[in-house]
């Protein structure tokens, strides 16, 4: 097994990606074709993860991607992001951030397992015992 941590996994959009690697695009297309409906349409009212933006972001996705076609059993582990990096605007020449609410419509691909939920704490410093090396001062 593989286990893959990285700051950021900017996966982009995934409804296609995993329609692909299922072999269901045809079948989607027309289900979704009988419904009145269009696929592409639908695949752009997908919202990108906001779990990264950038170059690392990105290879780290194809390191995943890379691996899962090779039928390699490997889990990435990341920051989830409750509102993605910013959506950034220029409003009278000055730029403006604003939060990237990406989670707003929930994520069909998330399985909640709050049983394996584990606070993160900064700062602190280690200390030495006779039963092992203990983190204290975290906030």
């Amino acid at each position: 097994r593989v286990y893959y941590i990285s700051l950021e996994f900017y996966m982009g959009r995934t409804l296609q990606n995993t329609m692909v690697n299922l072999a269901l695009e045809n079948a989607c297309d027309e289900a979704t074709y009988q419904l009145g409906l269009d696929m592409e349409e639908l695949q752009e009212m997908e919202e990108d993860a906001g779990l990264g933006n950038g170059g690392l972001g990105r290879l780290a996705a194809c390191f995943l991607d890379s691996m899962a076609s090779l039928g390699l059993a490997a889990y990435g582990y990341g920051i989830r992001y409750e509102f993605g990096i910013f959506n950034q605007k220029i409003v009278n020449g000055w730029q403006v951030e604003e939060a990237d609410d990406w989670l707003r419509f929930g994520n069909p691909w998330e399985k909640a397992r709050p049983e394996y939920m584990r606070p993160v704490k900064f700062y602190g410093r280690t200390e030495h015992h006779p039963d092992g090396v203990k983190w204290v001062d975290a906030q």
